[in-house]
């Protein structure tokens, strides 16, 4: 991932070059000397805030407390720079309409019977394009950083025990915690989670990529399992084997979380047992293998489960619904896709593309979830807020 950084950083700066060729071209206010200074201070700062949070990753607590809110500005400049670009195609189809509606007014006018109205009206739109790239990214950024949604699954199952009915499973996926998910933002998610009154925490992965919250972070969910009956449960994710896995597990093997890596633990509630599986993340050599590693995976977890246990999946990649379903697991729980982060009309405008992409899917009695994430690497999300997920197991 540190080697993507510099080419992004630089197809930024190519991006806002080719933006301010086209805005000068297309516009005659942009031409001018004080435009021209104000265009470039804004990209220069952030692009130069950007690039520090991608690749110097400060640790430190004012870093964290006045940086990062100039950093989110800095997005908002940023992606609105790309989101322009993406407008240009439209601009350009606009700008021949109306050059063409230009025309007829002249032909028009020379009757006497010329109408400006629509021509007023393209230009407008193409005066607010840059305002609207802005806006929108403007509100991406918020949606990632302040927004999170809390939704809930009642989810039937048919024999479920009765000591079963209306345990409350809390799911967080994909925090991220780093530069764009802060201490103070888990402590959000954990007031969220608490006031829910789950019965069991579960993690689905990609819980860190700034190592020196991790103590820290940990400490929080320690804190927070005193009030959690059943505990709290860990899945590996990718960013875990991007960071240091190996650090990571020595302070999660010391806290309360419990980790689950292609093993199970059995939960007893009143008289009734369910177990609890846990998948680590798939990592084929090729593609053909990722199948086969899955399923190795998940052999290891269900050992020595009993015939007609009720059982629940953890996994962070959402391709795990495929043996979920598969094993007729009730409720298989992953995240990994962040729901495709940018969605419009519930379809991922980003190149990302899942067979399970986003939220609750349903094989008979058999159900798979795919949690949209609570935290983010890039601060931008749209028309896909981050979350919090609570399942109720309810008797069919």
């Amino acid at each position: 991932m540190r080697t993507i950084q510099p080419i992004l950083m630089l197809l930024i700066l190519i991006i806002s070059y080719g933006n301010w060729r086209l805005l000068v071209k297309w516009f005659p206010t942009w031409k001018s000397y004080i435009s021209g200074i104000i265009y470039w201070l804004m990209t220069a700062v952030s692009w130069s805030l950007v690039g520090a949070s991608w690749l110097l990753r400060p640790d430190t607590a004012f870093y964290y407390e006045r940086i990062i809110p100039l950093v989110d500005l800095s997005f908002v400049w940023v992606i609105g720079q790309i989101l322009l670009l993406l407008f240009f195609p439209i601009l350009f189809a606009l700008r021949k309409i109306l050059h063409r509606v230009h025309s007829n007014e002249i032909s028009k006018d020379n009757k006497g019977v010329a109408d400006t109205s629509r021509r007023t009206f393209i230009q407008s739109i193409l005066y607010a394009a840059p305002v609207l790239a802005l806006g929108v990214s403007g509100a991406g950024v918020y949606s990632a950083e302040k927004e999170m949604v809390v939704r809930h699954f009642p989810l039937s199952f048919p024999g479920l025990d009765q000591d079963l009915k209306g345990f409350k499973i809390a799911q967080i996926s994909d925090t991220h915690l780093g530069p764009f998910f802060t201490l103070d933002r888990l402590d959000e998610v954990i007031h969220l989670v608490i006031q829910e009154k789950p019965d069991m925490v579960v993690i689905t992965g990609d819980l860190i990529d700034d190592l020196s919250l991790l103590v820290p972070a940990v400490e929080k969910f320690n804190q927070m399992d005193a009030l959690i009956p059943y505990g709290i449960y860990f899945c590996w994710g990718n960013h875990e084997y991007f960071r240091d896995i190996n650090r990571i597990r020595v302070e999660l093997g010391k806290s309360k979380i419990h980790v689950l890596q292609n093993s199970n633990i059995p939960i007893t509630v009143g008289t009734s047992t369910f177990y609890l599986l846990g998948v680590d993340y798939p990592w084929p050599q090729n593609v053909s293998e990722k199948d086969a590693i899955r399923q190795q995976f998940m052999k290891k977890a269900v050992e020595n489960i009993p015939n007609g246990a009720f059982r629940v999946l953890l996994a962070h990649h959402p391709d795990f619904l495929f043996e979920g379903f598969a094993a007729k697991i009730p409720l298989t729980l992953s995240g990994h896709t962040h729901g495709g982060q940018v969605n419009f009309l519930g379809h991922s405008l980003l190149p990302v593309s899942y067979y399970y992409m986003r939220g609750l899917y349903q094989e008979n009695d058999t159900y798979g979830y795919v949690n949209t994430g609570a935290g983010q690497w890039i601060p931008f999300r749209l028309g896909c807020p981050p979350e919090i997920s609570i399942f109720t197991l309810e008797n069919k």
